[in-house]
């Protein structure tokens, strides 16, 4: 075995090709490329001069295909090597802030429900004060206030009452 934080060896590498990072984030990508143009299937690609509603997944999904494919070759020369252990802690408090951003949306409001999402799954990366995640919450839900109430008029809740 080696050490921790050393590369392996490429013997011990190619052995487990199946434990490598590169090759099950080359998979993913292709399972959300493919999803992705699944989806966008229906959708009209309309013309050059005036794009349809369906031009914009199919190119994303065809830059995912080419960005997965080349994840998995090379994963071929790859000795990183996936780390299994699971993180409950910061996946506990990702989605923690993620059901908290849902319950407090229509109740307290777009400001709250980002500010109280923030405080919930900041702890998540640790070094982070209770004082950095009030003002990263407060920043982040003035420039969310800015860009979908203000500039998009979205009818999203912003405050309580």
């Amino acid at each position: 075995m080696t050490s921790e934080g050393a590369h392996p060896t490429p013997a011990e590498a190619r052995r487990g090709w199946l434990t490598k990072t590169d090759l099950w984030a080359g998979v993913a990508t292709l399972v959300f490329a493919a999803s992705a143009l699944y989806m966008s299937a229906d959708y009209g690609l309309d013309r050059g001069g005036r794009i349809g509603p369906g031009y914009v997944p199919l190119v994303i999904g065809v830059l995912l295909f080419g960005l997965g494919f080349l994840l998995v070759a090379r994963s071929a020369r790859s000795y990183e090597i996936v780390d299994s252990d699971i993180a409950w802690r910061p996946l506990l408090l990702v989605v923690g802030g993620i059901l908290t951003f849902a319950l407090l949306l229509s109740r307290a409001g777009l400001i709250v429900a980002i500010i109280a999402t923030v405080i919930v799954a900041g702890p998540a990366a640790y070094g982070n004060t209770l004082l950095s995640l009030v003002v990263s919450g407060a920043l982040l839900s003035a420039f969310s206030w800015t860009l979908f109430v203000y500039f998009l008029k979205i009818a999203i809740p912003v405050w309580w009452y």
